[in-house]
């Protein structure tokens, strides 16, 4: 290294330099790297950062996936702020924070990550991510919070990123991995980037939508699609309703004693019991609506999602 320096016209830095042995024998994780350079004895670290990736002895990138989860978090604070009606939250604004903070930190160099096992953590804080930009209540489906957000699932968008990266190493020749040769398989937990993604031959648009149809079967909430459903240009409150109705969990009386929020008294103002399918048939508000209507957004689902957003379900 010392000769590569001088050749090359540059200044060591021993002080700044780290040293990591990656292995997979366990009963040395805790050994640790004896190396001098220049007269001085280097750092040894157990968790590398190169271009803002965090590495590990095994390359499992759990220590990775646990910072970008608490990255995606402390953004989620931040669009939480954005959700309060005072602050002139919007759907469409909403979303394209959501899109731009969280889920922008989430993919960053994920082809390289993407088949670890501890990837699904950092889903986790995205659930969060959709469930503020949709309003909806934790209870509800995950899977339903990314069709009302018209924002495909971090799996599949993680997925498409490594097929882009992927399409990049077949054709560009400028490709740092180009013409690179599949290596031998030794080991059956690993998922070699090279193996598991796949050349893309349409766009990442049609891509994730495609991917995301054949995991979920179409179902009466909405239509999927990567923008916001029908609706999305109502007021924060009266939107975040709608979103619930669609959802099929509100803040009902009856939810709310499931919740162990309240009482034994699970009554609606106008007798029956309060739960989320008699929110669409109660008599006491200006028009009844059906799961067809919700999905419309016709002027039947408005006046029902104005009702009780009065009544903060």
């Amino acid at each position: 290294m010392t000769n590569y320096y001088d050749n090359n016209q540059l200044k060591p830095n021993p002080n700044k330099t780290q040293v990591c042995c990656f292995h997979l024998r366990n009963r040395d994780a805790k050994k640790h790297l004896i190396i001098e350079w220049l007269g001085k004895t280097l750092h040894n670290t157990d968790y590398p950062v190169y271009l803002s990736v965090t590495l590990d002895r095994t390359l499992t990138f759990k220590e990775h996936c646990s910072k970008t989860k608490m990255k995606v978090q402390a953004r989620n604070n931040l669009l939480r702020k954005l959700a309060g009606s005072q602050w002139g939250a919007q759907p469409h604004t909403m979303r394209t924070t959501g899109i731009a903070l969280c889920f922008s930190t989430r993919e960053y160099a994920c082809p390289v990550w993407s088949q670890s096992k501890h990837a699904k953590n950092v889903s986790v804080a995205l659930n969060d991510t959709c469930r503020i930009i949709t309003g909806c209540l934790r209870p509800t489906p995950t899977h339903k919070l990314y069709l009302l957000a018209g924002i495909a699932p971090p799996e599949i968008r993680r997925r498409v990123t490594t097929d882009i990266e992927k399409t990049k190493q077949i054709k560009d020749e400028r490709h740092p991995m180009f013409g690179h040769e599949i290596a031998n398989t030794r080991l059956k937990s690993r998922k070699s980037f090279m193996q598991t993604a796949k050349e893309l031959h349409e766009s990442p648009q049609k891509a994730r939508l495609q991917k995301w149809q054949d995991e979920l079967q179409p179902e009466e909430l909405t239509q999927i699609t990567q923008q916001l459903p029908m609706g999305g240009h109502l007021p924060w409150p009266l939107w975040k309703t709608l979103n619930r109705l669609k959802a099929g969990v509100a803040r009902t009386k009856a939810n709310m004693i499931k919740w162990k929020f309240n009482g034994e008294d699970d009554s609606c103002d106008c007798g029956e019991r309060q739960t989320d399918e008699h929110l669409l048939l109660c008599t006491m508000i200006p028009t009844q609506c059906t799961r067809e209507d919700l999905i419309l957004t016709n002027t039947n689902a408005i006046e029902v999602a104005a009702y009780w957003s009065q009544h903060n379900i």
